[in-house]
């Protein structure tokens, strides 16, 4: 215990020596030593009465290696064990220093944390994906209201047209508008109805656009990701618009196609659905595949194969 008439700098100097802080003042430092010294009493095997007790030695060796320090040290404990304190059957000894033994566990606790940084980034990343599928749902519902509204213009100046008698030029433009977006095929808005607990009658859709629309929503949820990821890659777009020409068409009461348009559409989806996973995304950007000589020529024959009828629109 310090004694009472112990300067600042002696209670300082105690305080070094037994490991501890020297910025405080003179009575946080003598509370600080009688502290340790009590922690000291009630670890001993002594305050136990027991006769024995255990010792931590150090000592100093040059810096190198791992097992170069360990043999150095081992070897300065056991000559001062021999020489000073006559003790033989010297046990297995390690190095350390009083200030650094909380190092001791910290490659441990690196790797721990690298392993949490790395779950992080990975979790991070699915969050991104996530993020990128819902902007790109959302993105489909501003495009199916746009189309909703364009409907709604129709009505409204159909109405002015057969029973007011005074549409004007502008409300046959939004009439023809309208009966484009009423008529023509949208294979990702109308992919969505089918998701969850919407519609159930698959078969009426791949009649319109010859692929099942969970195929669709993945193709075009997938690569909106990548797009938003900014990787350098291509879309399906084109295929989409191929999906949407064919579904425009069949659905059509004033155009009609020929044997030969459906069987080149027909020959389209079943090269582009055998063309892997992920489809063949790229068949318009590098070599021509069979995907890309069945695409031209299912859109070449749209001018010859498609014929309109004389039916006045509504």
């Amino acid at each position: 215990m310090p004694a009472k008439s112990a300067t600042l700098k002696d209670l300082q100097r105690q305080c070094t020596t037994a490991g501890l802080g020297t910025t405080a003042t003179k009575a946080d430092l003598t509370k600080r030593l009688e502290e340790n010294e009590k922690n000291w009493v009630m670890l001993s095997p002594v305050s136990q009465e027991d006769t024995k007790c255990d010792a931590i030695l150090v000592a100093r060796s040059e810096l190198g290696g791992d097992e170069a320090m360990k043999e150095d040290a081992k070897d300065a404990l056991e000559q001062a064990l021999e020489e000073e304190l006559h003790v033989e059957n010297v046990r297995e000894m390690f190095v350390g220093n009083r200030r650094g033994l909380s190092l001791a566990g910290l490659p441990a606790r690196v790797r721990a944390l690298e392993d949490e940084n790395v779950s992080q980034k990975e979790e991070l990343t699915s969050h991104k994906f996530k993020i990128a599928s819902l902007e790109d749902r959302v993105n489909g519902l501003t495009n199916s209201l746009e189309a909703y509204r364009i409907v709604r213009n129709r009505f409204i100046s159909t109405f002015k047209r057969d029973k007011l008698g005074n549409a004007t030029e502008a409300d046959r433009i939004i009439i023809g508008a309208g009966n484009a977006c009423a008529h023509g095929g949208d294979a990702v808005v109308d992919a969505s109805l089918y998701s969850n607990t919407g519609r159930r009658d698959v078969v009426a859709y791949k009649q319109l656009y010859g692929i099942h629309p969970t195929v669709v929503l993945a193709i075009s949820e997938f690569f909106a990701i990548l797009k938003n990821a900014k990787a350098n890659c291509s879309d399906h777009s084109q295929t989409i618009n191929v999906l949407n020409t064919h579904a425009g068409i069949a659905a059509s009461k004033y155009k009609t196609g020929s044997v030969k348009f459906y069987a080149l559409f027909k020959e389209f989806v079943k090269l582009f659905e055998e063309s892997g996973e992920r489809f063949d995304v790229g068949y318009l950007d590098g070599n021509a595949t069979d995907v890309t000589r069945a695409y031209w020529a299912f859109l070449n024959c749209i001018k010859d194969e498609v014929t309109r009828a004389d039916v006045a629109e509504d």
